[in-house]
């Protein structure tokens, strides 16, 4: 994050799903470092407890951990009476969190199919549902900015389910634009490559993906640690994106080249 950007979202209240680990507390810890207030959503309390604890270690602002699968249209209308009740508002949701598992299009069975829409795709529907309704009922702008990933643009052998349920997103992320952009909601997405997450890392050490290999294909020459897709969220839920609507914004070094 750069310097220019701190305090930037003072006063603003953001909502992070998928906060508690990985490329979402590297988002949630952005909003945070910028003056959000911010609530991590997952389905793990002990990981986002532990998450937001951090967060307002470092950062001197309360951060809101709440349990939810956003799969669950309850779930997600539940997170933002709570950070309503918490902060007062809710001006900014990440959706972030996923699902994602590689398989064989010929051996996934029908509940596993299901499950990668159902919090890829209509997960991130019912988080954008739920503040979309608290938004427009009280008359209050604000900003969604969808996950998605460059599989959504890219055939890869194992990951057909994840590739297709971000490819769904993509389109929400569109629709979701042109219906409430005149309602002072701005929705875009990124797409991120490869994240050096704690999974990630664990694959090259495991020997299931090539890291010398990785980084041939990445014309920047080196993987994201995180710092780089939440930059990307942050700019998008900025003022200075006040005109972008509807974007898919890649963040990948040129890796879906």
């Amino acid at each position: 994050m750069t310097d220019s950007s701190l305090g930037e979202f003072a006063d603003k209240v953001a909502i992070v799903t998928g906060g508690g680990a990985g490329l979402g507390y590297a988002i949630a810890r952005a909003f945070a470092r910028a003056g959000a207030r911010v609530v991590i959503a997952g389905r793990t309390q002990e990981t986002l407890a532990r998450a937001a604890a951090a967060i307002e270690k470092e950062c001197g602002a309360p951060a809101l951990a709440v349990a939810a699968d956003v799969a669950e249209p309850q779930d997600c209308e539940r997170m933002v009476a709570a950070a309503v009740d918490r902060f007062g508002s809710v001006d900014i949701l990440v959706n972030n969190a996923a699902y994602f598992a590689a398989s064989p299009l010929i051996d996934v069975e029908a509940a596993e199919a299901a499950r990668f829409f159902a919090v890829n795709a209509v997960g991130p529907l019912n988080g954008a549902q739920a503040m979309a309704r608290w938004a427009i009922e009280h008359r209050r702008s604000g900003a969604i900015v969808n996950v998605s990933s460059i599989a959504a643009g890219r055939p890869v052998p194992g990951l057909a389910l994840y590739a297709a349920s971000k490819t769904a997103l993509e389109s929400l992320t569109r629709s979701m634009a042109v219906e409430w952009a005149g309602k002072g909601l701005r929705v875009n997405a990124v797409a991120p490559g490869h994240v050096k997450t704690e999974g990630v890392l664990e694959d090259f050490r495991a020997g299931r993906l090539d890291e010398a290999a990785m980084l041939a294909r990445i014309p920047d020459g080196r993987i994201d640690d995180g710092h780089d897709v939440a930059d990307a969220v942050l700019f998008l839920c900025s003022a200075r994106a006040r005109h972008i609507v509807g974007h898919v914004l890649t963040v990948d070094g040129g890796e879906g080249f």
